[in-house]
C-alpha cells in the first residue's frame, strides 16, 4: 500500500546507482584446445559491455605443478598469454573441483557475466560426476552466463 507522500519507484539516486552498476566479466579458462574461442568471446563481449574483465582459472589438486600433463600445462600458458594480450586480469584460483572455485570467485568479485565453454563430457559422464556449468547455473542467479560451444571436427 502507497501512502501520500510516499513513491512507489526508486528515487533518482537510487536509478541512477543502478545504471551505473559496473560490469565484471569472468571468462573460464582450461587446459582445453577451444579455450582462445572462450577467451576471444569474452574479450569481445566485455569490450562491448565497456567492462573490466578476468580470465580465471581453477587449479585443482589434479593439475597442481608437478601433476598437470605438460600438454595440458603449455595450452593453458597460451591461453593465459592470449588473455593477457588480449586485456584480461588472470586468476588462478585453487580449489578441490573447478566449480568451486568459479562460483566463489564470482561471489566475491560480484561478476555479471560469465563465458564457459561448452563441455566435451558426454551426457553419461555428466550424470555420473555432475557438470561445472550446472552447479554454477544453480549457486550464482544474478549473473548471466553464455556457452561459447565447441568447434565441429570431421
Amino acid at each position: 500500500m502507497t501512502l501520500v507522500g510516499e513513491s512507489p519507484r526508486a528515487s533518482g539516486d537510487q536509478m541512477l546507482a543502478q545504471l551505473q552498476t559496473a560490469e565484471r566479466v569472468m571468462v573460464c579458462v582450461s587446459s582445453s584446445a577451444d579455450a582462445p574461442r572462450v577467451i576471444r568471446a569474452g574479450a569481445r563481449i566485455a569490450g562491448r559491455l565497456g567492462a573490466r574483465w578476468y580470465a580465471v582459472y581453477v587449479e585443482t589438486p589434479r593439475e597442481a605443478p608437478g601433476h598437470i600433463k605438460r600438454a595440458d600445462q603449455d595450452a593453458l600458458q597460451r591461453s593465459i598469454a592470449l588473455a593477457k594480450e588480449l586485456g584480461a586480469d588472470i586468476v588462478r584460483v585453487k580449489a578441490d573441483r573447478p566449480a568451486d572455485g568459479l562460483i566463489a570467485f564470482a561471489k566475491r568479485e560480484g561478476i555479471t557475466h560469465v563465458i564457459f565453454g561448452q563441455t566435451a563430457r558426454s551426457r553419461w559422464e555428466i550424470l555420473l560426476k555432475g557438470s561445472t556449468l550446472n552447479r554454477f547455473l544453480e549457486e550464482v542467479r544474478d549473473a548471466a552466463v553464455q556457452v561459447v560451444p565447441l568447434v565441429e571436427t570431421g
